[in-house]
């Protein structure tokens, strides 16, 4: 629209005491919204402003585009009429246009059309403008967030006929520019217009004009009574906006729907059939049934919860035609003519492609637009199947406890906080663009699973289901049942141990079975919630790709809380979800997608979990930190089970992994697995698959020899070792871990200059690039024990066989996940235990 429709400046007048009186305590109208659109004004300011002679002092209402009117505290009689008779409001004389309510807060509330359109109540997906007669009703209705528009009497929204030479009517100016922008409107006369038939005439003639301009026009007028209140200042002041929305505007017919009863035409008893009942009742109830054909499933708007489209079973929606019907036909009907209506109405109400509001969130109080922090008013335009339980009103009371306990047991890291606090962001803005699940991994007690609940309870337990990665990959009905849901909770997963392809179509947005017990299967959906997992050990698969790699966020979470020193958070942290839905919120969106999808980069504090974390998740991994070393040039060839462990790399690797217990890949995924970890998991380079007449052979790995100090792939240096055996790598920073970057921020665990004979404490590494952490020994200090493991008591001056060396075991650290060792050389080395097997002389 290329012509502003409104003021450029928000002006407070004068309001006297009675004025205020009236306005305010009689009308029950908003004082923000009247002091800016209502003022005091004389007889003599009245006679100027008007253009005749005015007769009593009043209140003068003018809106954002400078149409004025006159209230007059006395009525004076004109045109012979009585003063009981006369009107109650005088127009100026002239020209005329529509009256639209100045916003108290916002000089562009009626000029940003697009802002305006999100600001509208919407129905099926269309933007609507509610019309009425009378500035009190608009400025009742848009002080509760519905933008209203008014006409000065049921005529004025055309223009007189004296005003054309053939005397045709148009749409006021104002009228017709928004109706050019391409508003709807609903229609919403007072109560007693339904029997008045110059307004229902007037009426007509502007819905006619509107019709012209191909938008969708509504009607409400009529549905409430005069005892719930005349006009909609009335009914909003007796019954509140809510109950307005949910039992007036919810319930808006089609315009097409309201002429019918005008046709003069019509018999005055009507012949039903299934299709004529299906097709009034679908005009009816548009607004809050639909048809949801891809899931052959009914959705009823409002009918559980407020703001929210609920599946519905047919039961009730057999109820409610056969109502409807004995409403209309009386009990003269059978079952198969309810049968078929409902059918008839499953065509008119069908919806194949459920397109839910982006970028809003809803709330039961309304829907909130998290860009400008706005909260918008319920409509099933909307289209939501999901609303946060809590209300958006309720934040005052902060999140403080919430945020100090994440803090907590994220040992005071606020970049591990920051990145908590992203995910959740990610969960209530259903970010699964980003392909990321969040995997809480520690021991009990350590907050991992309270974090879960807390995530639950900020999207709402409605909007979240509970799983397995086994129920997941093997029940083919378990996917139909994340449909809507914004949250999936994965648990008791450690030793699932099998497939995981249904968890990377779960986060890589593709297509998910939508298959129901008893009913026929229907199209896929995507899946646009997000995915946590918790776990006291890393979740074990046979998917060693980067595929599943690169999704994975995993969090440790490592901070204990004494049973008598735990509380009840899941109550304890309820009052506070308003806020911290702020508090994720306020995250720049930049800021969330960065810490998540770029976790290496951003939060440091992970850097030294990502190189264990491999090994312990992925066998072939764990294989080639031990058994394999970086050698450009060298060709190794693949080899079969038959070939020898020395020599060939398959047949090392499935003799190792006999020796730890695990289960060997097939010799066909077994190369494109290694290419895969290397290239893409690892990031090296030179690392290439080849074949000549010996069979296949990788190039860049040579099978580790007994007696080789050569350095570790993945744990057993730093990235200078890389880099010179293979060129520097822009990428090698996202996902190669050395033992130094692993504990270099473990200030409180450096080294003594005392010489003990053993060793049970951490240590600081050497700053050499060498296979291990060469150290001094320090004092010597308690620990358990470690467990037994492949055989093999984890003890002081226990012998060992260390690829293929014999060696002393002389320490330990992290209760014996990783094991100091004495060389024959008699150099002091930090080794995973894993690597350690029992030495058969």
């Amino acid at each position: 629209m290329s012509q502003q429709l409104t003021a450029p400046k928000i002006t407070q007048h004068y309001l006297n005491q009675r004025h205020k009186k009236d306005l305010f305590e009689k009308r029950g109208l908003d004082p923000k919204w009247c002091e800016v659109n209502c003022r005091s004004t004389s007889t003599n300011q009245a006679t100027e402003l008007l253009g005749y002679t005015a007769q009593s002092d009043g209140i003068w209402l003018e809106g954002a585009n400078y149409q004025g009117q006159y209230y007059p505290d006395k009525r004076w009689s004109s045109q012979g009429k009585s003063e009981q008779k006369s009107p109650k409001y005088r127009s100026p004389k002239g020209e005329y246009d529509i009256m639209l309510p100045i916003h108290p807060e916002d000089p562009r509330y009626w000029d940003d059309i697009e802002a305006l359109k999100l600001k509208c109540y919407i129905i099926d997906g269309h933007p609507c403008l509610v019309v009425t007669e009378g500035f009190f009703k608009a400025i009742a209705l848009c002080s509760h967030e519905v933008p209203t528009i008014a006409l000065q009497g049921v005529e004025m929204g055309l223009t007189p006929t004296d005003a054309d030479p053939q005397g045709k009517r148009y749409l006021v100016p104002s009228l017709e520019k928004l109706a050019r922008a391409g508003f709807g409107f609903i229609h919403a006369f007072d109560a007693d217009a339904v029997t008045n038939p110059n307004v229902i005439d007037a009426q007509r003639k502007l819905v006619h004009q509107l019709k012209k301009f191909n938008i969708p026009q509504y009607n409400v007028t009529g549905l409430w009574t005069e005892d719930q209140g005349k006009g909609i200042d009335d009914y909003i002041q007796l019954n509140g906006a809510d109950k307005f929305k949910q039992e007036v505007l919810a319930k808006a017919v089609s315009i097409d729907k309201w002429e019918q009863q005008f046709n003069k035409k019509e018999e005055t008893q009507k012949k039903w059939t299934q299709s004529s009942l299906a097709e009034e009742l679908a005009e009816e109830y548009r607004p809050k049934l639909a048809w949801h054909a891809s899931r052959k499933c009914w959705y009823w708007y409002a009918h559980k919860v407020s703001g929210v489209w609920s599946q519905t079973v047919d039961e009730a929606i057999g109820a409610l035609v056969t109502t409807e019907a004995k409403n209309r036909l009386g009990p003269v009907f059978n079952h198969d003519f309810i049968s078929g209506t409902i059918k008839f109405l499953k065509y008119e109400l069908a919806v194949d492609e459920w397109s839910e509001a982006q970028g809003l969130i809803p709330l039961i109080d309304g829907v909130l637009d998290p860009k400008s922090m706005k909260l918008l008013p319920h409509s099933p335009g909307y289209r939501f199947l999901w609303q946060l339980p809590y209300k958006w009103q309720d934040r005052a009371i902060g999140c403080q406890p919430i945020i100090h306990w994440l803090s907590e047991i994220m040992k005071q890291d606020a970049s591990l906080v920051q990145l908590l606090r992203a995910y959740l962001k990610s969960v209530v803005t259903g970010r699964s663009d980003l392909h990321r699940f969040l995997e809480a991994i520690g021991p009990g007690g350590t907050g991992k699973s309270t974090f879960l609940r807390l995530a639950t309870a900020l999207v709402g337990k409605e909007n979240t289901i509970v799983s397995t990665l086994k129920q997941l990959e093997t029940n083919r009905f378990e996917t139909a049942a994340l449909y809507g849901k914004r949250l999936v909770l994965i648990t008791d997963s450690e030793r699932y141990g099998g497939e995981v392809q249904t968890l990377k179509n779960l986060t890589g947005e593709d297509d998910l079975r939508n298959e129901r017990k008893c009913i026929q299967q229907t199209g896929g959906f995507k899946y646009t919630g997000m995915v946590m997992i918790a776990a006291n050990e890393p979740v074990q698969s046979s998917d060693y790709t980067s595929g599943l790699k690169r999704r994975r966020l995993t969090i440790p979470f490592t901070h204990q809380v004494l049973p008598h020193l735990q509380r009840d958070l899941d109550s304890e942290f309820k009052p506070y979800l308003p806020r911290l839905l702020q508090w994720v919120l306020e995250m720049p969106d930049v800021e969330m997608v960065s810490l998540v999808d770029d976790t290496q980069n951003t939060v440091s504090s992970l850097a030294g979990f990502s190189a264990e974390f491999l090994l312990d998740t992925n066998p072939l991994a764990d294989w080639m930190d031990s058994c394999l070393v970086l050698e450009p040039g060298a060709k190794t060839y693949v080899g079969t089970l038959s070939k020898s462990a020395e020599l060939y790399l398959y047949p090392s690797y499935c003799s190792w992994m006999d020796e730890t217990g695990s289960r060997s890949v097939s010799l066909r995924r077994f190369s494109e697995c290694l290419i895969d970890l290397c290239s893409n998991q690892l990031k090296l380079q030179g690392i290439k698959k080849g074949r000549d007449n010996q069979g296949a052979y990788i190039t860049g790995l040579a099978i580790r020899q007994p007696g080789s100090d050569a350095t570790r792939p993945i744990t057993g240096g730093g990235d200078s070792a890389l880099t010179s055996l293979y060129g520097a790598s822009d990428d090698l920073s996202d996902d190669y871990v050395t033992v130094q970057t692993l504990v270099s921020d473990r200030t409180d665990e450096l080294i003594s200059e005392e010489q003990p004979s053993t060793i049970t404490e951490n240590c600081q590494p050497s700053t050499q690039n060498s296979e291990e952490c060469a150290i001094q020994p320090i004092t010597t200090h308690h620990h358990p024990t470690p467990s037994v493991t492949n055989g093999l008591v984890i003890a002081v001056g226990t012998t060992a066989d260390y690829s293929g060396e014999k060696v002393t075991i002389v320490g330990w650290k992290d209760n014996g996940k990783q094991v100091w060792v004495e060389l024959p050389s008699g150099k002091q080395v930090l080794v995973r235990r894993g690597s350690l097997k029992s030495w058969v002389e």
